[in-house]
């Protein structure tokens, strides 16, 4: 009998991972959580190496090393790949602390100035003059490792300080307290080694690459699962709230991860009133079905979370249209659990519908 938790609708998100050691280091509210992972792989007896084809900041790659199964991991935007690697690597904690003792003993001074006008104006001058300065010391560090953990201290740190609020997909400008960059950047390398002391992650370390989900490049019938959750389809582009990050340390204002989605769709029939984006979004969920067949082997299983479109005048139920879809190419349907339900609002007064988050389990028939 299948046990279905009571706080389903609050493990498709990544709440809960933001009081969990290392899932925390960097917060990415389109995530789902550790638990939710935990549980798919034990509720449907998820084989290795797992997949996740849209793995943003590493919690599937992370929950399969804790429990010491091989992964491989890939996502479009380079923000998301860095995170999901640094979340995932083994560290010499004794390395970390040697080199944190040496960044404490450093008073940061004016060192150049990032290049990226249009992001500076969203910081107090000293503060980002104070994060250039580390920027450019942690590229300094000997140890490859090491220095990516700094790094993803100092993002964190910078999103931290930055003037600015992230309010569902998009920034709004909010003057904060001058805080101390020194004293944030590294009261959080430290915590990230008590995180590290803390929990034993023993498993093998993931592979994670940069790379679009429609065409990730896997052999045949080489993965036992995935377990993932692709863009939801709706009106908000994913990363315009990460452009700081992705301006700043990554030379990108932003990366689309929804699929990079066409301005058209290429005339299949999903329906005539359907908008558009939705329409484009659908063929390209249809490829990254094709090639999740291909690269499962024969009784392996998807476990894909998804949520549905909010359009002005309609809500597109993503669960059963990407069903459809998968059947088309092959896939058995195991279920659909739907996981969270809310209301679609127009103007924010005008009920539309019933908006649903679900999760899908496919097989690929052995």
């Amino acid at each position: 009998m299948q046990m279905i938790p009571k706080n389903l609708k609050d493990l498709v998100t990544f709440v809960p991972n933001k009081g969990e050691p290392i899932h925390n280091w960097f917060y990415y509210k389109e995530g789902y959580s550790g638990g939710f992972v935990e549980w798919a792989v034990k509720e449907f007896e998820l084989k290795e190496p797992i997949v996740d084809p849209f793995c943003g900041v590493g919690t599937t790659l992370l929950v399969c090393k804790k429990l010491g199964l091989e992964s491989i991991g890939f996502d479009v935007s380079p923000l998301a790949a860095f995170v999901s690697e640094a979340k995932t690597r083994d560290y010499d904690t004794k390395k970390v602390m040697a080199e944190l003792q040496k960044f404490k003993e450093m008073e940061p001074k004016q060192a150049g100035k990032f290049p990226n006008k249009n992001v500076r104006r969203l910081f107090y001058e000293k503060q980002l003059d104070d994060i250039y300065f580390y920027y450019r010391k942690i590229d300094k560090i000997q140890d490859a490792r090491v220095r990516v953990l700094f790094l993803l201290a100092l993002i964190d740190t910078t999103s931290r300080v930055a003037n600015v609020v992230k309010v569902g997909g998009s920034l709004r400008k909010q003057k904060k307290p001058k805080m101390p960059v020194k004293k944030l950047f590294l009261g959080k390398v430290k915590k990230m080694v008590l995180d590290l002391k803390r929990v034993q992650a023993k498993g093998p370390e993931p592979e994670v690459f940069q790379a679009d989900a429609r065409n990730v490049k896997l052999e045949e019938n080489s993965v036992g699962a995935v377990v993932t959750s692709p863009p939801y389809l709706n009106k908000i582009e994913y990363t315009l709230i990460y452009k700081i990050e992705l301006g700043l340390f990554f030379r990108e204002q932003e990366t689309r991860l929804r699929a990079h989605i066409q301005d058209s769709a290429t005339g299949r029939d999903f329906g005539s009133r359907m908008p558009l984006v939705a329409k484009a979004y659908f063929d390209d969920m249809k490829k990254v079905l094709e090639n999740m067949f291909k690269f499962l082997k024969p009784g392996g299983k998807a476990v894909i979370v998804v949520g549905g479109g909010c359009f002005p005048y309609e809500v597109v139920e993503s669960d059963d249209i990407l069903i459809e879809e998968a059947e088309k190419i092959g896939f058995k349907k195991l279920d659909k659990i739907v996981a969270r339900k809310y209301q679609c609002m127009r103007n924010r007064t005008i009920k539309v519908g019933i908006v649903r988050e679900s999760v899908l389990v496919l097989e690929k028939p052995a």
